[in-house]
């Protein structure tokens, strides 16, 4: 099932959720005075020109069609499993880089029509892959285990398949039929109309005044009857379209359910877990260990409270600065910072994050028609890529460490893995994104000049760890527990998911937390949950991140660096194990909370 679900999955975006942070008109029109090659990426480090593109799209078009020639050969020897296999990997190989240009060079220039073609024709030939190659893992698993151990003893060339080909065996009860699976890969197409319909919705058809960058700034900023004006337009808008919006998350609840049965699993949770090995307790154990742990995080809202001087802290009061700090960072202030910050994961990862960084792995400034954002992306043949709206803040600086976090986790997986293990979960992915904005953080609070400045920095920590571990949780439970209900067969309308959103909020907040009406509809802003059970990931990422920065910073880096080169050759449970960190032992939560405890009393201390 591993590669089957890579297959799907090829044009997913690894998107830091704190990363939002584009800017508006006039900003962008002083930034595109730095906007020039420098500050851009060379796409053409993956083609040459549009042609060399549709080039490789027609040479993958015929190749899909030899996949036939495999069909009910696989049995037969070593030298078949491994042609098919390979082949399949060598057309998903294309197919990555034929993606990520077609969409990097759109998110560049989400006006060209020209780009956006070319993504609609590079997600029906994803679609046309995946169900040519459909009938492999059913093949493979009609011979025995046995069989398929002597093939990989006696052929070296499937040695790098071995992991691969365990992993689908554990699997295999879930496995369907060739023809049932076809038709599941089939399905995937109509499938993805819950998360269509959601994104149209918000990139097209919402309405406000502000664009999503704007907004963030607008949340941030020191006025309080502005952050308020900001917030009710932009939760407004979504509220004036609440049934259709319930409407598609039910559809995705209902799609999860559905995959899940349709392969046998108990619960959609199970099922999500299961492609990364992941027991169901480490699910419950975070949102059980966040919530006991909800007092600390009620601290911190009161210490927004008596800082901020309010009777009630809102929505809109958790977002703005609580120490004043209108220092500018320029970006090649922030890489400097950055490679400072970094020093303790050596000389050798210091020198390869500043060759990316000069050799334009990075899209920096907001252009006219860029999108919004900041993600890493790039292929197995290609350096990484990382798209920015850099805008001199510290918020900014953080998103850009966290993106060269994946950016470098990437570089080193792809240099030492074959493709059929390089690519590593989101599970593992989140950790190495984390555990770069964690040494950021660690440095500029050891490096502060003041103490308004220092801090300043604790604050930011304090946010990185909120956002991370306490928001996510919420999240996580919201989206166990709808799914629950949907397997229940429970309608999910939009009056029972604003209760049950109000409710958490109740608990997660506490009583100096004031939940206005319209906050209700939170959840209908949450692009995440139309990827099922995601967001735990930032959770859990973020408490192995703690310990690893832990780690690295009292000079056990080797373990760390082991791991980013690991990519995905073993369950990520297993790969952060030979890293220091066991994920199944609730330790590294309680560590992390400990953390942010630590960091909310010091605020206190530095306040009053």
């Amino acid at each position: 099932m591993k590669k089957l679900y890579k297959l799907s999955c090829i044009a997913v975006l690894i998107i830091s959720l704190f990363a939002f942070y584009s800017l508006d008109s006039k900003t962008v029109s002083v930034f595109n005075n730095k906007s020039t090659n420098k500050y851009k990426w060379n796409l053409s480090d993956m083609y040459a020109s549009d042609s060399d593109w549709e080039r490789d799209y027609k040479i993958l078009e015929k190749n899909i069609l030899k996949m036939e020639a495999y069909k009910g050969k696989l049995s037969r020897g070593s030298r078949y499993l491994y042609e098919a296999l390979d082949m399949t990997d060598n057309m998903s190989r294309m197919l990555e880089k034929l993606y990520a240009y077609a969409y990097m060079s759109k998110d560049t220039d989400t006006s060209n029509n020209k780009y956006l073609t070319m993504c609609d024709n590079i997600s029906y030939l994803a679609v046309k892959l995946s169900s040519s190659v459909s009938f492999i893992e059913p093949e493979i698993l009609s011979v025995s285990k046995e069989t398929i151990d002597k093939f990989v003893k006696n052929n070296s060339k499937l040695k790098p398949y071995k992991f691969y080909l365990d992993n689908l065996y554990k699997s295999k009860e879930h496995m369907l039929s060739d023809k049932e699976e076809r038709i599941l890969s089939l399905s995937k197409s109509m499938a993805s109309t819950p998360e269509k319909v959601y994104t149209s919705f918000k990139d097209i058809d919402r309405k406000t005044n502000f664009t999503p960058g704007e907004y963030s700034r607008l949340l941030q900023d020191d006025n309080r009857e502005t952050r308020k004006k900001a917030f009710v337009e932009e939760f407004e808008s979504y509220k004036k379209n609440i049934n259709v919006l319930a409407s598609a998350l039910s559809g995705q609840v209902n799609k999860d359910v559905f995959y899940s049965k349709a392969r046998n699993y108990k619960t959609s949770l199970e099922a999500s877990l299961d492609k990364d090995n992941i027991d169901v307790s480490l699910y419950n154990n975070l949102i059980i260990e966040v919530n006991n742990k909800l007092d600390v995080f009620h601290k911190y809202v009161g210490l927004r409270k008596k800082i901020l001087k309010l009777d009630k802290v809102h929505y809109y009061d958790m977002y703005n600065p609580l120490i004043e700090n209108n220092k500018k960072i320029e970006y090649d202030e922030a890489k400097g910072i950055l490679t400072k910050a970094l020093v303790p994961l050596g000389k050798q990862y210091v020198e390869d994050l500043e060759f990316g960084i000069d050799n334009r792995w990075v899209d920096v400034y907001p252009n006219k028609n860029k999108r919004g954002g900041a993600y890493s992306w790039g292929s197995y043949d290609t350096h990484p890529y990382v798209l920015l709206n850099y805008n001199n803040t510290l918020s900014s600086v953080s998103t850009f460490a966290h993106e060269m976090g994946h950016a470098m986790n990437n570089y080193y997986s792809s240099k030492n893995q074959e493709y059929v293990n390089y690519n590593y979960p989101i599970f593992t992915a989140e950790v190495a994104s984390i555990t770069n904005e964690a040494l950021l953080f660690e440095y500029l609070m050891k490096n502060a000049k003041t103490k308004d400045e220092k801090m300043y920095y604790i604050q930011g920590y304090i946010d990185l760890i909120r956002g991370s571990i306490y928001t996510q949780a919420m999240y996580a439970e919201f989206e166990k527990i709808i799914h629950d209900r949907a397997e229940k067969g429970e309608a999910l309308t939009s009056d029972n998911l604003n209760k049950l959103w109000t409710n958490l909020m109740k608990k997660y907040y506490g009583e100096d937390f004031f939940i206005d009406d319209i906050c209700s509809i939170w959840w209908s802003r949450i692009p995440h949950f139309y990827s099922n059970f995601y967001v735990y990931k930032y959770a859990t990422g973020c408490c192995a991140a703690i310990s690893l920065s832990q780690d690295i910073l009292n000079g056990q880096k080797d373990n760390y660096l082991n791991f980013l080169a690991a990519g995905g050759s073993d369950y990520p449970i297993d790969i952060l194990k030979k890293a220091g960190v066991d994920m199944n032992d609730t330790k590294c939560i309680k560590d992390a909370l400990k953390k942010f405890e630590s960091l909310v009393n010091e605020l206190e201390k530095m306040t009053f």
